[in-house]
């Protein structure tokens, strides 16, 4: 066997694979052998982000994240079998579910899309350190809101549903201003809490 750096491999992401598929695949006896891995090529196939195409008709076509213009003969030459065969196996997938066919109306392009493709391949790292990155600037607000006014910390939902409809400005102005709103307040009995300081935009007031 040829030596395999694992290493490298995992640098370029991970499919997804469902136990009860595989376990199925062993199994069932109607399931044909080679079927699982032409659902892998097809997951490994698509397209990982938005690609723009210039069909034969030379208009511009789309093709998202999760979806292929490969035609049926393109996919009997990566499954390496015949394109009747390749026709049936997609259309038991869309019947399945697994996938969508996209129609055309002036089009003759096979134009697919793998159902929640990201449940297949995980959420793209950029996506995560966003939401990391998202979630740990709220933290740092509630904890500074909280230590400025000495309120108790309460409905940390609501403030964190009103802090995702913040521009990436407002949040900043919504951290950098507690201690200026907190020293305007002339009665600290009305202090606003965290959901209702981010939802009212106090950061924003005049003074």
């Amino acid at each position: 066997m040829k030596k395999i750096n694992f290493q490298a491999m995992l640098k370029q992401g991970f499919l997804i694979i469902p136990k009860a598929l595989v376990q199925q695949q062993i199994e069932d006896l109607h399931m044909q052998e080679g079927e699982l891995e032409a659902l892998l090529k097809i997951l490994m196939k698509v397209n990982y982000s938005d690609t723009l195409y210039n069909d034969r008709q030379n208009k511009d076509c789309l093709c998202k994240r999760g979806e292929s213009l490969f035609s049926y003969r393109d996919w009997s030459h990566i499954f390496h079998w015949s394109v009747g065969k390749a026709f049936r196996f997609i259309h038991e997938l869309a019947t399945l579910g697994i996938i969508e066919i996209i129609p055309h109306p002036n089009n003759s392009s096979l134009h697919i899309r793998v159902t929640e493709y990201d449940k297949w391949v995980g959420v793209p790292d950029s996506d995560k350190q966003k939401k990391k990155t998202v979630n740990e600037k709220f933290h740092l607000f509630w904890n500074e809101f909280h230590s400025i006014t000495q309120l108790p910390k309460e409905n940390i939902a609501k403030a964190q549903r009103e802090w995702k409809k913040l521009s990436d400005k407002e949040q900043q102005l919504a951290i950098d201003r507690i201690e200026e709103y907190y020293f305007h307040q002339t009665n600290i009995n009305f202090l606003l809490h965290a959901a209702s300081y981010l939802s009212n935009k106090a950061f924003l007031n005049e003074y």
